[in-house]
């Protein structure tokens, strides 16, 4: 490949002893360790009850195409991590880790991922490549929140950055079969996250393209008919989601106006400007501690770089970098998250000043600071996340309450009209074996549980979350 001749070898400028390379083994195992601590009992966050609400009741109603709360049909996302979700429950059941399950075999994938795009493409350097590997991990975002929460970022993390690795090597090898599974990979990414996975896809597919014409003056009908055969494979697992629906035009419809209803906040001049600043700032603090030391680093020993240290692979990757960071850059309504599948790339683009800079106490320093951030998670995981739940993780509580106030015969006839409270949903739902139904789907109900509504029905018990009321309530 082009990046062996091109990108330096570490092992000559002798600066990873051994003892240094089981250093960052150490802290790319201690971090994968860390993303279990405390995530099994650990309350739920955000939209995580979301996920896992939809997904247990795909489970129980035997309906994977289209998702569903509370029973009525669910359009604002695709339901690829409810299935991933499901296949998770036959290890782990339901629970709060069975969502999370997902995200960390995610992280482990990606990680996985970035030391082949290192090592065959970069660096040709076992060690340099496993640095790259565990910088990834090192950042707060990954190690502190989605790579383990329920949510859809990491699994789409893993699709979108499969995505760029197999066009990298699709036109490295001009390998038509690699095209092909760039284009099936981007359709399963739609099938998590919506329109913005294709996005991600002609992003990268234009930064590889136009680098190769330019930086390798390389041209092949192959890259253009690779194209055409990776949007034909990329529409096969959308189609036959598709065609399973029951209303695919307004799922497509909602979809839409969930992927680029935020686009129409850039057109306030200040909000754009306020976004263009700022959101940068917001990616800093998104990949802390690692950013800091890399520009502490830059700082310091600027003058240690060396001269024409652009190889064209590095050059190629920070294109694909920033054409996929530019449409969230200047969309005011992007948030931090958005740029998770992009961060991979950065991990190996500041290993590779960092490797430039032919330092050995700057990768020294690298290797604790990264153990130091594992431990730091171990130790909230295993401390604090108890604590916390304990405190502000009533929802399993209030749950396993409400399901003592119930006839077990009755369980069948549970209704509810919560929306927001999701969590309380699915505690319900896998404490009986049962599922929670809209009042519209189920007007004969037997128990009621109610966050707005008094229905004419016996009241048996006002729950109190966070200065909101709960009710639940009995109708013979």
């Amino acid at each position: 490949m082009s990046g062996k001749n091109n990108a330096p070898d570490g092992n000559r400028q002798g600066i990873q002893p051994n003892r240094l390379k089981k250093l960052f083994i150490f802290a790319v195992l201690l971090s994968i360790v860390s993303l279990f601590a405390g995530s099994f009992n650990y309350r739920f966050r955000g939209e995580e009850p979301t996920r896992v609400v939809m997904a247990y009741e795909m489970a129980y109603q035997g309906q994977f195409a289209q998702p569903t709360y509370l029973g009525e049909n669910y359009y604002r996302k695709p339901p690829l991590f409810n299935w991933l979700a499901v296949g998770s429950s036959k290890i782990w059941g339901w629970n709060q880790f069975t969502g999370r399950f997902v995200s960390i075999v995610s992280t482990v994938t990606v990680v996985l991922l970035i030391f082949i795009l290192a090592y065959r493409f970069v660096f040709r350097d076992i060690f340099f490549s496993l640095v790259s590997s565990a910088v990834f991990l090192g950042f707060i975002d990954v190690l502190f929140w989605y790579g383990f929460l329920s949510e859809i970022d990491m699994a789409l993390t893993l699709l979108v950055f499969g995505t760029i690795i197999s066009l990298i090597f699709a036109f490295e090898y001009r390998s038509v079969l690699l095209f092909s599974i760039a284009g099936f990979i981007t359709g399963l990414s739609f099938l998590m996250k919506g329109f913005p996975a294709p996005v991600f896809f002609l992003a990268s597919y234009a930064g590889i393209f136009v680098g190769r014409l330019f930086l390798w003056r390389e041209f092949s009908w192959k890259f253009v008919y690779g194209f055409f055969v990776a949007i034909v494979f990329a529409f096969i697992p959308v189609v036959l989601w598709l065609y399973a629906l029951p209303e695919p035009e307004k799922y497509i419809s909602v979809l839409w106006q969930e992927s680029f209803g935020r686009v129409k906040q850039s057109t306030d001049i200040v909000q754009f400007f306020t976004h263009l600043l700022m959101f940068p700032l917001l990616n800093l603090k998104q990949t802390l501690l690692i950013s800091v030391f890399f520009l502490v680093s830059v700082v310091m020993y600027k003058n240690s770089l060396k001269r024409n240290i652009f190889t064209k692979e590095v050059v190629l990757l920070a294109v694909v970098f920033f054409i996929n960071y530019l449409p969230y850059w200047i969309s005011a309504g992007a948030r931090g998250r958005y740029i998770l599948p992009i961060l991979p790339i950065l991990a190996i683009l500041i290993v590779y000043f960092i490797k430039s800079m032919n330092k050995p106490k700057l990768l020294k320093f690298l290797a604790y600071l990264l153990v130091f951030t594992a431990m730091v998670r171990i130790g909230i995981g295993l401390f604090y996340f108890p604590l916390e739940t304990k405190k502000k993780g009533l929802y399993r509580q209030i749950a396993a309450d409400m399901v003592k106030q119930m006839n077990p015969d009755y369980y069948g006839y549970m209704a509810s009209d919560c929306d927001t409270h999701k969590a309380i949903i699915f505690y319900i739902d896998s404490f009986t074996g049962s599922m929670v139904r809209s009042e519209k789907l189920l007007p004969k109900w037997k128990y009621f549980i109610s966050c707005y509504k008094q229905p004419q029905a016996t009241l048996l018990k006002t729950y109190n979350y966070k200065g909101q009321k709960i009710r639940l309530y009995y109708r013979e």
